[in-house]
């Protein structure tokens, strides 16, 4: 049986661990929150060149822990969610080396862990990608009041460029330009509106495992006929 591998992704404030954590629950899959190091976080955002390359490469090195077992989850166990993969953690850190907080030799080591991360680990079969507008954003981050978040660093323009960077992956995705295109799926909802209902996108996830499901066990049997 084809096992879900979801990644959700957005940008900051987006609303995307709450639906995981959702998705996750309705679906009976295995839910696999942000490693965050929530007083890394905090001195990143105070002081992010002198801290950017040591909280990137914390997250870089934690997120392939989790997608490792989180892939031998999905392979042997049952379905998964990961809130934010691989390449999501990386738009922020070449934000931070466009903007000369991470040196060019520091950008290096962490490209060069990072391509070799995400040709190792199985990539998931399916990206949700939840598609807010920087100023909706900015607004779900002032509601949900954390202190981690409480700077000067996380203004309308930041979340401007963020939205930019990811529209970014997103086309190198879809164009085949990236690692894991040929592997995955991907949806980008329109996720604007607080009232809006996780109930068709689970409806949706549950008939598209079933049909790749379908198709896997067809060729499987095709394969045992030859």
């Amino acid at each position: 049986m084809v096992q879900p591998l979801i990644w959700v992704d957005g940008i900051i404030g987006a609303g995307k661990t709450t639906a995981a954590q959702e998705i996750g629950n309705s679906l009976g899959l295995r839910v696999f929150k942000e490693p965050l190091n929530e007083d890394l976080l905090k001195i990143y955002y105070e002081n992010q060149t002198e801290w950017g390359f040591s909280f990137q490469i914390d997250m870089l090195n934690k997120r392939f822990a989790v997608q490792s077992e989180a892939a031998y989850i999905a392979h042997y166990q049952r379905g998964v969610i990961i809130d934010r993969a691989l390449p999501g953690d990386r738009v922020f850190a070449q934000m931070l080396m466009k903007d000369r907080k991470i040196n060019s030799i520091n950008w290096e080591i962490y490209e060069y862990a990072y391509n070799m991360f995400i040709e190792t680990i199985k990539p998931p079969n399916l990206l949700i990608f939840l598609d807010v507008t920087p100023k909706v954003a900015l607004q779900r981050i002032k509601n949900r009041n954390r202190e981690a978040e409480q700077s000067s660093l996380l203004p309308l323009s930041y979340l401007q460029r963020l939205h930019l960077e990811y529209r970014t992956l997103l086309l190198q995705l879809v164009k085949g330009q990236h690692p894991w295109s040929s592997h995955m799926e991907i949806w980008l909802i329109d996720w604007n509106e607080d009232w809006q209902s996780l109930k068709p996108i689970i409806e949706n996830i549950k008939i598209h495992f079933r049909i790749l499901d379908f198709f896997y066990q067809e060729q499987k049997e095709t394969l045992l006929v030859y």
